[in-house]
């Protein structure tokens, strides 16, 4: 049984979005690049994004249900609620907030880089400080 690339996508998620629906739909799809998009995500633009592949015998179904998916052919239009929309959930329409840029960690990001770059300072300084040749 020989194995096709169905599609490609730009982030891991989006890959994983797409082996469910596949799934779901009987094909036997799978994600090859998880471990290295896991272990190493800045790599994905360098092999093209990630691979969702399928069984040979399944591979026309498999792309019509992925060009299916990207046209909007899955959407629910009884959806009219729009919860999962960032604005909506904000109750803002086409603008956001200081919070919602910087998010839940925004203070805990910048007190993280201080202590790291106060790690740093400190090890270079007690390089600089240590006398040459001895104790």
């Amino acid at each position: 049984m020989a194995i096709f690339e169905v599609a490609r996508f730009s982030t891991l998620p989006e890959g994983e979005l797409a082996v469910a629906l596949l799934k779901r739909h009987g094909i036997d799809a799978r994600l090859p690049d998880r471990d290295m998009a896991t272990v190493n995500p800045d790599l994905l633009i360098a092999i093209g994004g990630v691979r969702v592949v399928a069984p040979d015998h399944q591979i026309v179904e498999a792309r019509q249900i992925i060009a299916q998916a990207r046209s909007g052919a899955f959407e629910d239009a009884d959806d009219e609620t729009g919860d999962w929309q960032i604005d909506a959930v904000a109750g803002k329409v086409g603008e956001l907030d200081e919070q919602d840029i910087r998010g839940v960690l925004g203070t805990s990001k910048k007190a993280g880089v201080f202590v790291i770059l106060a790690f740093l300072l400190l090890s270079m300084a007690s390089c600089l400080l240590i006398p040459m040749g001895g104790y």
